[in-house]
């Protein structure tokens, strides 16, 4: 049987991995984004719509689909879910981000705002999913790599080495990271698609190892063909750092809590993932 999907976030680091997938298992893949990208390897199924998701007051492309691949920022598609379910769609999966439980006692405001804005979006993606009759699945990531965009965590490391040659660490860094790969969780995508153990149900996906922050690093280092290279810095040249790049646009989303965290724990089991439907994530191996 002949199926067809939505796809938002087509260019997204997950999007670019997830669509070659579908349109490889023969999948109709309508290709909802903000500007059409078409790739060499897009075949005539992946048909793209140009179209932006905060201009509500533009009629959403006219499609019809099954179900809704989510890849963008979950508080994007909420305006848009009855509108997607009149389009033939029961079936839904979208992307949050395990910061929803890592930043939720941060010290930073910015930090707080953005988690309960967060947490706010995913309640009111289930309750209106359920009402709609839509069954959901919400994916939480870890720290993203592989794709175009990746995580602002790992991109941020790569761009302080190539600008200083080093890079700073507040104490032992040695708090615990999973970076998981983009290809992984598009990989999730078509694991939970037709897996009724997924419906209605949150998971937390990780990579496949924990390494602590300097050894990230570390490899992170290695990816881009450098010797490690480590400044130890106190907490108060830290803060004045980061003080110094919030000044610049790209850097506005930095703070003196990412120091802190440094040392900090941020893993998560994902047996459940490989429980109900298989997830098999790969060891952190970047290239940048």
């Amino acid at each position: 049987m002949e199926r067809s999907c939505l796809v938002v976030g087509s260019s997204s680091q997950i999007g670019t991995w997830l669509v070659p997938d579908l349109v490889a298992y023969g999948w109709t893949a309508h290709l909802i984004s903000r500007g059409i990208a078409r790739r060499a390897d897009d075949g005539p199924r992946a048909i793209w719509h140009e179209f932006d998701l905060a201009r509500l007051d533009r009629p959403f492309p006219s499609v019809t689909a099954d179900v809704l691949f989510h890849t963008a920022g979950i508080g994007a598609i909420l305006p848009w879910l009855e509108r997607i379910r009149s389009a033939g769609v029961s079936r839904v999966i979208a992307f949050s981000s395990t910061s929803l439980l890592t930043k939720a006692n941060s010290d930073s405001a910015y930090d707080r705002e953005m988690i309960a804005r967060l947490a706010g979006y995913e309640q009111t993606f289930i309750a209106t999913s359920e009402r709609l009759g839509l069954n959901w699945t919400i994916l939480r990531p870890t720290m993203i790599y592989g794709g175009k965009f990746g995580d602002r965590t790992v991109m941020d490391i790569a761009r302080v080495i190539r600008k200083l040659g080093f890079f700073p660490l507040l104490g032992q860094a040695k708090g615990l990271r999973q970076p998981v790969h983009a290809a992984d969780l598009a990989n999730a995508c078509m694991q939970t698609v037709d897996c009724t153990a997924a419906f209605n149900r949150t998971y937390n996906l990780a990579g496949a190892e924990r390494l602590s922050y300097r050894h990230m690093v570390e490899r992170i280092f290695k990816a881009m063909d450098k010797t490690p290279r480590f400044l130890p810095v106190p907490l108060t040249a830290f803060e004045l750092a980061v003080r110094l790049a919030n000044l610049h646009p790209r850097y506005r989303h930095l703070t003196s809590s990412m120091a802190t965290r440094m040392n900090q724990d941020m893993i998560f089991s994902i047996e459940e993932a490989v429980a109900d439907f298989g997830f098999t994530p790969r060891a952190f191996l970047p290239r940048l």
